[in-house]
């Protein structure tokens, strides 16, 4: 079975700005969610979507996919989770491979192990 893992980290938090790119003990939000998708084998690749620069860099440090900036229509506070993710699935399956599962992580859940 081939599992994409998407992580989506919107850079316009109002409540708590730039919280996904924030130090959580050692290590920026983001990261938390990525290290555990690391540890699911099942897994084949794990591919971020944010419309923030800054949030991308962290991300590629640790050597997981960030292709692109999130369009702005899909940025908004009212932009809906499934929009986001049917847009980086369509882009991932026309420009990479097929998958058969989608694995969502959100940065906002931290302690959770593959």
């Amino acid at each position: 079975m081939k599992i994409l893992a998407l992580i989506l980290a919107r850079g316009g938090s109002k409540r708590c700005p730039g919280k996904n790119k924030r130090l959580l003990g050692d290590k920026p939000l983001i990261v938390w969610s990525i290290d555990a998708a690391k540890g699911v084998s099942e897994i084949q690749e794990i591919m971020i979507s944010t419309d923030d620069s800054s949030i991308a860099d962290v991300a590629r440090t640790t050597g997981v996919l960030v292709p692109w900036l999130r369009p702005s229509e899909l940025a908004t506070d009212t932009a809906e989770t499934i929009d986001v993710a049917i847009h980086a699935l369509d882009w991932y399956e026309s420009e990479r491979e097929a998958v058969d599962a989608l694995l969502l992580l959100q940065p906002t859940s931290p302690f959770r192990t593959a």
